[in-house]
């Protein structure tokens, strides 16, 4: 797979540019995978009455679960650029792989509240930063053409480990012992294990390489990127690259964070930023998605088995949806794709909410008469 011409490359790297890109697709796949297992385990969890019986949860302390792997993101937040930045991406996705196996050990082996919330906090800092590493390495490493594709995709394969998830769950749910929580928590290790796998496999960030002094590596993984290996070529590419690396700091000299700050169209695009951040997470999607088990018991569902497989129809449903939003991307554009989806979250969750209350005030067993 390697070129016997290669000083800086690892040989394990395919010079193919298809195969590589599949590569980069599957790790692309995989991390998102990763993060949505972890963010949804907690669905299926709370469906599964030995979980819930085991810690003798209440509202509050089941509140306190969901919420501890989002408190370890907010935690890891302050160092999580610092990693990707000093140590390069690829390490910092095994550094991430590896604080994301000791939050599931403990989630997995918890003997209370208190080590089962500590597990979520360190998954939740391992989460954030890969989510702050793969992306990005993606990003610099993929050509324009496939660029915005590969990254919907990313995203989108968050409900691939969501469906895993989900279909774990179900199969567990026999089991006659605390196993049946256990065992969906312990295999929260797969993607992370395979993530890991993978990153032999892929170059460095070529822009990484520039700003750190090893132009003649991020040349190599310029040439194997276009193809045809062709290093005065990416020697033209890698100069584009160290002339716009050159220009912010040149612009910002003391902190290249000052640009997000720097004139009224960088501030509206950071409030933007902002803003649908913090409206993407209190849409009401991530009540259905954490306390789905509370929702159906309310809907008159209230068998174990049921749940888990209406658990398992949701996420088929959501991976579908985001496949498709993948490849929209470039013919609805962004800002229409967006108005559209946040319609259709506002009218379904209006729905939820109204058969919800028709249920409880009806005498009915089902949530539609």
């Amino acid at each position: 797979m390697g070129s016997p011409h290669r000083q800086h490359v690892s040989s394990l790297v395919p010079s193919n540019p298809r195969i590589l890109t599949a590569v980069l697709l599957a790790v692309a796949v995989v991390n998102s995978a990763t993060l949505g297992y972890d963010s949804s385990v907690m669905n299926g969890l709370l469906i599964l009455p030995s979980y819930t019986e085991y810690f003798h949860l209440t509202d509050a302390t089941i509140g306190l679960n969901n919420a501890a792997v989002w408190i370890g993101e907010i935690i890891a937040t302050p160092i999580m650029q610092i990693i990707p930045d000093r140590y390069g991406r690829k390490k910092a996705i095994l550094i991430a792989t590896g604080i994301t196996t000791v939050g599931i050990i403990l989630q997995a082996s918890a003997q209370s509240i208190a080590m089962f919330v500590v597990g979520r906090m360190i998954i939740g800092a391992g989460a954030c930063l890969s989510n702050v590493s793969a992306p990005p390495l993606l990003g610099e490493l993929l050509p324009p053409r496939s660029r915005s594709f590969m990254l919907g995709l990313f995203f989108s394969c968050f409900y691939v480990g969501s469906l895993l998830s989900a279909v774990i769950n179900y199969g567990s749910q026999n089991i006659q012992s605390t196993w049946s929580w256990r065992l969906p928590s312990l295999l929260q290790l797969l993607p992370s294990v395979v993530a890991a796998i993978f990153l032999p496999f892929i170059p460095e960030s070529p822009r990484w390489l520039i700003v750190h002094g090893e132009e003649a590596h991020a040349q190599e993984v310029l040439a194997i990127m276009d193809g045809d290996e062709d290093l005065d070529k990416a020697a033209v590419a890698a100069q584009e690259i160290r002339l716009v690396i050159a220009n912010e700091e040149a612009a910002y000299p003391r902190n290249a964070w000052r640009e997000i700050l720097s004139g009224p169209a960088n501030r509206r695009r950071l409030l933007l930023l902002v803003i649908f951040g913090a409206m993407i997470n209190t849409l009401g999607n991530f009540i259905v998605s954490f306390y789905l088990s509370k929702i159906l018991d309310q809907a008159g569902i209230q068998e174990t088995y049921k749940q888990t497989q209406i658990n398992i129809i949701l996420f088929c449903w959501s991976f579908a949806i985001a496949i498709l939003g993948s490849f929209m991307l470039d013919i609805m554009g962004r800002r229409l794709q967006t108005l559209v989806g946040l319609s259709g979250m506002i009218i379904t969750l209006y729905m939820i909410g109204g058969l919800i209350k028709r249920k409880l005030t009806s005498i009915s067993n089902t949530a539609i008469d």
